[in-house]
């Protein structure tokens, strides 16, 4: 009779995965104050509180880290819908223009647009952006299916004037209400 084989082991210890939230976090910032080109792994390390090696051995490259830290931006507090079209698109711009302030979203998504091949802005579109502007054209249908809204209403060309004014107006140096933004996209979409 054969032994049984004796069962594989790792060498090393086991990977602290708290360390990876940090490290993606302090990414994330790093990214929204400098841009790709003034993070650095060393400056990743630092702001995480970890050694290189920690950032190294997850992530080897510095496109990988990157990716990875945009990956990680994910919709975070999404208000629950209440069934008024209104309400519930004032509280989805309300929540993503706070969760771009908190994150240097904006920042980020410049980078990313200065990414030749662009690959960081389809991680960012695959993780955020499209996940985001799901949740607007689900009220927004919700609306139509209630009767709320026109029955031929273009639920895409809608949600990008909602999402679109955070854009244009951070360009453009000012800030309309969620309100406003709302109540203007609205008045063409009513019965």
């Amino acid at each position: 009779m054969e032994p049984a084989p004796s069962p594989v082991t790792r060498r090393g210890r086991v990977k602290d995965r708290s360390k990876d939230a940090a490290v993606l976090d302090a990414t994330v910032r790093l990214l929204a104050e400098h841009g790709v080109a003034g993070t650095s792994m060393d400056r990743v390390a630092a702001a995480a509180g970890v050694s290189k090696v920690t950032v190294y051995t997850r992530w080897p490259t510095k496109n990988a880290l990157v990716g990875a830290a945009l990956a990680h931006l994910r919709l975070g507090d999404v208000p629950e819908p209440t069934g008024d079209v209104r309400a519930d698109l004032v509280a989805l711009l309300d929540a993503m223009r706070a969760q771009y302030e908190a994150v240097g979203a904006m920042s980020i998504l410049g980078t990313c647009l200065t990414d030749r091949d662009g690959v960081l802005l389809d991680i960012v579109r695959e993780n955020t952006l499209l996940p985001r502007r799901a949740l607007f054209a689900a009220v927004l249908s919700a609306g139509v299916e209630r009767g709320e809204l026109q029955d031929d209403l273009d639920v895409e060309a809608a949600t990008s004037l909602v999402v679109g004014t955070l854009y244009a107006d951070h360009l453009a140096g000012r800030t309309t209400p969620p309100e406003t933004v709302v109540a203007l996209v609205l008045s063409g979409a009513g019965r």
